[in-house]
Order: C-alpha cells, then structure tokens, then sequence
C-alpha cells in the first residue's frame, strides 16, 4: 500500500488522465438499463392510462344502458298503465281523452302525442290536439310503418314499438301501440303513444359530469342521440347493447381522457427524462469508476430495498402520529392537527390479512422495536381515504432524529394485493346482488361518521325493508325471488349517488348511506326516489311483480351520534314507515315527518293547480326616469291556491323547478304574455315588451326559444316584445355555455336582460360579449342607509361602467325619494318599483299605455 501512495508525478498523471475500457463499459451498460427502464416505465404507464379509461368507458357504457333501459321502461309502464285506465270502456268524446291524457303528457315530457285509435285502424282521438289535428281520421290499416306494427299489436295482444323514425316536429322519435282489452277479452282500441328520444334521454345523457365524454345511441345505423365530448379515439370507446321493446339499442362511450389526470406527453416527458437522468448518472458512474486507484476507498453502505413509497413517523410509546410525506398525507386524506388522534392501527382495517387485529399487531411490533430490533417487517394492509384496502411491505427502524420515534415505510405490494383484495370483495360483498354486505356496510358507516364529525356534515341513513316480499318467493319461487332481489338492487344503485353506500343487510332488507348532505331535505328526495324506484313493476317470467317498500331515515348528528345506534334510529323508523301507510317513508323525529309532509302537500297543491292553471300574472311597469314614460312591464307569476290566497314566487318556485312543474307553467306563461300584447294591440293601443324571468334550469332548455317564436308567430306579434330575464349569478355559473344561450336568443330576435348585477361575482370579459340590452341593478347597490356617506358608494361606478357597454341601465325596487334621487344623480336609464307603481292586474295595465302614449306623442294633445 505504501508504494500505491508514493507514486511519483508522472505515475499519478497517467492515473487521472487515462479512460478505462471497463469504465465506458459500466457507463454504457447503466445508462441502457436506466433509460430503458424509463422507456418501458413510460410506455406501461400510457398503456395502462388507456387501460384505464377504456374501462371506465365500459363501466360508464353499461351504467348508461341500465338507465336507459330504465327511462324507457317507465315511459311505455306509464303508456301501458294508462291503457289499463280504458279497460272499462272506451272514451266518450275528445274532452274526456284529453283530459286524461293532459295529465299523462305533463309527467312525462318526452311524450309528443297519445292517439287513440279504434279497432278498424282509425284515429279518432288526438292529444294534445295542437299541431295534430291533421291526423284525426287518418287510416292506419296501409300505412307502410305503423300498419304492421298494428297488426303484431293486435294478433299478440300486447305492446308494440316501431322502429325510430323521424318525426313531423321535428328529431327522431318511435310510437308504441298498446292495445286495450275490456272485462270480456276484447280489444276495444289501441292507445298510441309518441315519443321524442332526445327529450326522454336528455335528463339522463345530458349530465355535467359526462361533459367531457362523446356518448352515441344507435339503432342499426341510425344515430337516436349524440353528445360530442373530448376525444373520438376509438381505443377509449365500448359500446353496450339494450333491448328496448325487441328493438336493439347500442351505447357507445368515448371515455374523457382528463378524467384520468394524466396528459397525453407525461410518458414521453418521462422518457425524456429519463434519457437525460440516465446520460447525468451514467457520466457520474464513468468519473466514479475511472477514479485514480489511489483515491480514498468507497463505504460501503448496508443493502436495503427501495421501499419508499409511504413515509411516516409514529410515536415509540403508543404508535401516535408524529409526522408524514406529503404523499402519505395525501394517501390517507390526514391533516397536520389530525396526528395527535391518530394512530398507526386506525390507517388500517380492523384486521390484517393473516386474521390478527391491527391493534395487536401495531403493539407487537412497537415492543419489537423497543426491546432493540434495528429492523421489523412484516406484511401490512393500509385503508387510503377512498376506503380501499392496500397490501404492503412494512418496514420499521428506531428514528435517527427522534429518539422516541419509529421511522416507518410503507411499499405498495402488488401481487399480493391482487389476491388479497378479491378474497376481501367475497368477504365483505353479497354474493348474489354484489351490493356491500353488513361488514362492509358497518365499516363505511364508522367512516362516514368520523368524516361528518371532523367536517360538521350532514349525513343519513336509510334502512329499506321490501314489505312483500316473502310471498314473491311463496308464489314464483326461489328463483325469481333472487332475480327480482337483483332488480331491486340495481334499482336503488340507481337512487344514489356514487359516492354514497348501498348495502344489503339480510334477506330483503337493504340500507343506505347518504353523505355531505346540505340538508335534511335532501335525505327525503333519496327516501322518495327509493319509493318510487321500487314501486314500479318488475317485469319476472312473463309477468308483472309489484312490491311495497318501507324506507326508515335517520340524521347525523340529529338522532344519534354513534353509528350503531343511527342504524338502529333508522331501523325504528323504518317500522313506523311500515305501520303507517303502503310504500311510504318515516324519519326517527316525528317533526321531520311534519316537515316532509308538509313539502309533500305542497307539491301535490302545486300540481294540481298546474293542471286547473290556477295561476295569474300581475305587471310592473318599467319606466323611464327622463320622461316616466313607460318602456315595458315585469311579468310577476302568482299562484291562487285552494283557500284563494295569492302565493309570491318565493313560495313555490323552487319546488316547481324541482319536481318538474316550472316546464308546462313557464309554456302558460308565454302564451299569456302573447295574448295580453296581442289584446292591447286589438284594444287599439301601442304594446309595450313584456319581460319574463327565467330560472337556470329554464335558461338553459332547449324549446324554451322554440316556445317564444311559435307563441309570437301564432299571434303575429314581433319577437322583440318579448324580453328574457336571467340573474347575473345563473349567467356567471357557466359563463360559455351562457353566452351560446344568449346568442341563441338574440337570433330569434328575443330581448335580453342581465337582472340583479352586482350582487354576484361577474366577469367583465363576458358582461362585454353577453349580447344584452339592459342591465337590471341589485338593490344592493342603491339600498343604503342614508346616513352613509355618497361617495362611498359604488353605485355610481356601477353605472359607469354599464353605460360604458352600450347598455341601459334599470333600477329594480325604488320605493322611496331618496333612492330616487340617488339614481337619478347617478343618471340610470330607467327605473321600477312601488314609488311609480305596483304590480297591477292585466285590466289596469290599459292606464299605463294610455300615459305612454301622452308621453311619447306629445303633439297629440
């Protein structure tokens, strides 16, 4: 060694400068083995994103198929069931057909026309009879579509469907024939229904989470319906087929490639990377190993796996959390003030894959630790926030900075988790309707609870217990008592939401898991749409099953805290369901049972005024503040209900947007808007626009133009005398799409107002391209107390800034002198509220037109 070191200059110099063959050898060798490790890492990461979303494209094609099959299903039950309604004779004249049929048509919106036609193939009864009178009296017997289909009707005594076809308003549609048979056998006509697709499958296609997916419905060539996402590869697209009727439906689904968070260069970036990480390494390598042999020699550093993918530090005592990666707190959805609660064991299901407890085998390996183990390992199986159980490689080793800590490392295990996460489906999934079973269902309520409590959620449970049906299984069999329990669980899977649990606790009764409600009402809507889902027929062997359902709900933190005794609060509602009317639900407090009631009543009142138009408008004038002229009047909806007492919009509008009421009364109120300027213009006086407000679900569908421009056609009125009133937050939820909808009506000539600006968030790059005339200012912006300073106020910027777009500016709700004048000083176009007029009935509006007329032609007097 001493003659290594005495090297004389020259000797030393040859060391440093020369290249070692076995050097470039290393280099090279690490450099092919680490790039190519990289290119293959790359490639398997592309393969296994297209993987990936080809298989949510299988999964969400399948999922969309069974609801179609659903919507469809319950569209022609609905046909079918008013058929039956005629069993007992034929109707008499159009007004009694129509008048069932009116009622049919309003529940479901994708019914064009419900025809009756008699024995001999002739329509006698059209409904609604607009736009179809043409057809009443037609033949049936040769037509070329609907002749056969009658016949198959007639001769096999059951429904039948037509292939799509396209209609004569329009889009492409099918007709169901339904032959009505009396108490003696015979058919004594066929119910004829007509129904658009693209309206029956917009409520369950047209979704914001499937926006970024392309969907198509076929029929052979035939495209039924298409929504355009992100991507067209035809890697990413499946396809699933339903029957509909004996007609065969396809639903393709292109998956959205950003649903998988990974963009399309990620693998050649990491290529890229990795090229340039292996040149940086192995450069490294070849400078390491063509060192001078006199250099000082390498430590050798003890061997240890690459076991680094969750890092976290516990407490030696009690296995607490002391501290963790990112990554891991990620993994696990913790927070910083979570650690002092948390303990290794509680990451972890309640028993490891060998059967020991996670408690046990948390303190086994800190007493291992602690009595000087440098290294413990074992298997180890994770729960992630998702609830998904990971199988990993443990490793724990006594903490270098802590002294009274443990370093622990957690590394992602593969192979063992693919068998051991399908032996945990068997053990904790219902072998027969593949729903969570009580095990599984128990965990994820202990979960959901302990997510409520850290973040002060809302959240429900609702046990379902199927009334009746033990004498399915008495009458048909075992059989078709497991087909019809599958049918009931693919039914409430349907109920829910994704994130939410539905479980089947025994024979048939289910419960179910609703999470991050907003309010308790939300709990009911989930109750309601479980009683209807299984009230429907299932149709078994040939016949019809129809079941009763009792649905017991149960708040967190309202009723209990604990989840075993919110499953038990449920339980017992669930009971007091079944006590007290057929299909029903019942919440634990009898004062949420008032509640819902309540809001039941309501909706029923709702309903039937729609349907007796028990409803009347009142107008505002709006005028200007130059002249007080009048440019216009508001249309305010009110609703007389049974008593006679007149109801605000306040009241009832929310609950008719959401049961699906606001559709046929916003096309009532359109028509009496256009009769009452068709009627001023009759009376001899110069009409005025009228303008309507529209809700966010009204804003953005589709016929609400088409409604404008056919009631304005049929009384010959322009469309301009119809103006549109959107709030500024429904304009600014979507913004683009608001523009399209925007552009849309100012092509059919319709005028556009921005109602309620400033009391949202608005961006003024799209409040410079909304195509609109007016901007209608919240009172917010003018309603101040009057000992607050003027200039403080930014009312006036507000209007600068309007006028600077071209647009007039109205003030809503000026009531007194003050605001008056403050508007006027801060020059606003024009303006409405109590100071010049209240709402007034349509006989009183003449006055007003009178005065415009003063107004506006002076010279007249």
């Amino acid at each position: 060694m001493q003659d290594g070191v005495n090297l004389p200059d020259d000797g030393r110099e040859k060391n440093r400068t020369a290249i070692k063959p076995r050097a470039v050898a290393i280099a090279a060798l690490f450099f092919c083995i680490l790039g190519g490790a990289f290119w293959l890492v790359a490639r398997q990461m592309e393969q296994a994103n297209d993987h990936a979303l080809a298989a949510n494209a299988n999964l969400l094609a399948q999922g969309l198929g069974d609801r179609i099959d659903e919507t469809i299903t319950a569209n022609l039950h609905a046909l079918e069931n008013f058929a039956d309604s005629w069993q007992g004779d034929a109707p008499l004249d159009e007004r009694q057909y129509l008048s069932h049929a009116s009622s049919l048509q309003s529940r479901f919106e994708a019914l064009q026309a419900v025809n009756w036609i008699s024995p001999n193939y002739i329509i006698q009864f059209v409904a609604p009879i607009k736009g179809n009178v043409p057809a009443m009296g037609a033949d049936l017997k040769r037509h070329p579509v609907a002749g056969p289909v009658l016949d198959m009707a007639f001769d096999q005594r059951k429904i039948q469907m037509t292939p799509t076809l396209e209609l004569l308003q329009g889009g492409r549609g099918f007709a169901a024939y339904v032959p009505v048979i009396d108490s003696k056998g015979e058919i004594i006509g066929m119910v004829n229904g007509v129904f658009r697709i693209r309206t029956m499958l917009s409520n369950v296609l047209e979704s914001d989470y499937l926006a970024g997916y392309t969907i198509r419905v076929r029929e052979g060539d035939s495209v039924l319906f298409e929504m355009q996402g992100d991507s067209t590869d035809p890697r990413l697209t499946r396809s699933t087929r339903i029957n509909v009727a004996g007609r065969h439906w396809d639903i393709e689904v292109t998956a959205d490639p950003d649903i998988s968070g990974l963009s399309a260069l990620t693998p050649n970036m990491i290529s890229v990377f990795g090229l340039i990480l292996a040149c940086l390494l192995s450069g490294l390598l070849f400078m390491y190993a063509n060192r001078n042999p006199t250099a000082k020699s390498l430590h050798r550093l003890r061997g240890r796996e690459n076991i680094s993918d969750l890092a976290l530090t516990i407490n030696k005592a009690d296995g607490h959390l002391r501290m963790m990666s990112p990554e891991t707190a990620s993994f696990f959805d913790l927070r910083e003030e979570d650690y002092g609660f948390i303990r290794l064991y509680n990451i972890a299901p309640e028993f490891q894959s060998d059967g020991t407890s996670s408690h046990r085998a948390q303190d086994k390996l800190l007493t291992a630790v602690s009595q000087g183990e440098t290294e413990v390992r074992r298997e180890w199986v994770v729960r992630s926030a998702e609830g998904v159980h990971v199988v990993c490689d443990l490793l724990m080793t006594p903490s270098d900075v802590h002294p009274d800590c443990i370093d622990v490392v957690l590394h992602h295990n593969p192979a063992a988790n693919a068998a051991v996460n399908r032996l945990r489906y068997l053990a904790t999934h219902d072998p027969l309707t593949g729903l969570p079973n009580r095990a599984l269902f128990d965990d994820r309520l202990n979960q959901a609870v302990a997510h409520a409590k850290r973040y002060e959620k809302l959240l429900s449970v609702l046990v379902v217990d199927i009334d009746n049906f033990r004498a399915v299984n008495d009458k048909y069999g075992s059989d078709v008592g497991d087909e019809t329990l599958r049918s009931i669980s693919g039914r409430l899977r349907a109920t829910v939401r994704e994130k939410d649990t539905c479980a089947r606790l025994s024979g048939d009764m289910f419960a179910i898991i609703a999470t991050d409600l907003s309010e308790a009402e939300g709990a009911a809507l989930v109750a309601e749409r479980i009683v209807e889902a299984i009230s429907h027929p299932i149709p078994i062997a040939g016949d019809e099953i129809r079941l009763h359902v009792s649905v017991g709900v149960a708040l967190y933190p309202n009723d209990a805290r604990a989840p075993s005794q919110l499953l038990a609060n449920a339980d017992a509602a669930m009971y007091r369901a079944q006590k007290s009317a057929e299909s029903s639900y019942c919440f634990f407090v009898e004062t949420m049972n008032n509640v819902m009631h309540a809001r039941l009543s309501l909706e029923t009142q709702l309903r039937r005024a729609v349907d007796e138009k028990r409803f009347v408008l009142e107008y505002q004038p709006r005028f200007r503040l130059s002249d007080h002229g009048v440019t216009g009047f508001e249309a305010l909806l009110r609703w007389v209900d049974d008593s006679g007492q007149r109801h605000l919009p306040p009241d009832f509008i929310a609950v008719a947007d959401r049961t699906g009421l606001l559709a046929p009364l916003g096309r009532w109120i359109i028509e009496t808007v256009c009769l009452q300027i068709n009627q001023w213009r009759s009376e001899g006086y110069l009409p005025v626009p009228i303008s309507l407000n529209l809700s966010g679900r009204q804003f953005i569908q589709a016929d609400i133009i088409k409604n404008i421009v056919e009631e304005t056609e049929r009384q010959d009125i322009p469309p301009a005398l119809i103006e549109i009133e959107v709030a500024e937050d429904i304009a600014m939820r979507d913004p683009e799409r608001s523009l399209t909808q925007f552009y849309r009506f100012a092509e059919a000539g319709i005028g556009l107002t921005l109602d309620q600006f400033g009391a949202a968030n608005s961006s003024l790059r799209y409040l410079k391209r909304f195509p609109i005339q007016r901007i209608k200012l919240s009172r917010s912006l003018f309603d101040i107390e009057l000992d607050e300073q003027p200039e403080n106020s930014v009312l006036n910027p507000a209007v600068r800034l309007c006028k600077s777009l071209n647009r007039r500016v109205v003030a809503v709700g000026v009531e007194t002198e003050d605001q008056l004048a403050m508007l006027g000083a801060a020059d606003c176009d024009e303006m409405q509220g109590f100071i010049f007029s209240a709402p007034v009935a349509k006989d009183e509006t003449q006055t007003f037109l009178t005065r415009q007329a003063t107004t506006d032609q002076p010279g007249d007097h």
